[in-house]
């Protein structure tokens, strides 16, 4: 965890607002978190992504999303529809869980600039006509992806 910090430290991000857990089935685990877990309500969107790249090959992958508010923190959900996509990945390697934790950036390709600077690749990027996501290649040091998130606000 040490090289995590550093490496917040050095692209200077901001706290954490996120946190993404790849599921197999939206719906369900939604109301398994709404009902057994009083966490919720769940807001289910449909964002729109373009110029999407998966190990730096474009991709027109599908996803769903469920976001709730976790206070300061955002609960994203997130269901592979079609890809390739990194969710995919991370089913096939260890089943659902904890994907990875979110940082909103202002200006997403900077700190991109700054990971090819540190040896830190993106393994999945899409854009909106506001911004767009990128997930880093961090897993190999400390076990979680980062994403860098660029956004008017949250989504829930």
């Amino acid at each position: 965890m040490e090289l995590n910090r550093k490496i917040i430290q050095k692209l200077n991000l901001p706290n954490v607002s996120q946190i993404g857990v790849v599921t197999r089935d939206l719906d369900q685990v939604m109301a398994h978190y709404e009902k057994e877990l009083g966490l919720g309500p769940f807001v289910e969107l449909k964002i729109t992504y373009t110029n999407q790249y998966y190990h730096g090959k474009p991709t027109d992958s599908l996803w769903r999303l469920g976001f709730c508010s976790l206070g300061p923190v955002e609960l994203e959900l997130i269901e592979p529809v079609t890809g390739p996509t990194v969710y995919h990945d991370f089913l096939k390697e260890k089943g659902e869980g904890l994907h990875h934790i979110g940082f909103d950036v202002k200006d997403m390709d900077e700190k991109i600039r700054l990971c090819a600077e540190a040896g830190i690749g993106v393994l999945q990027i899409g854009r909106t006509p506001v911004g767009g996501f990128a997930y880093l290649d961090t897993e190999k040091i400390g076990g979680v992806i980062f994403e860098l998130i660029q956004r008017k606000c949250r989504r829930a």
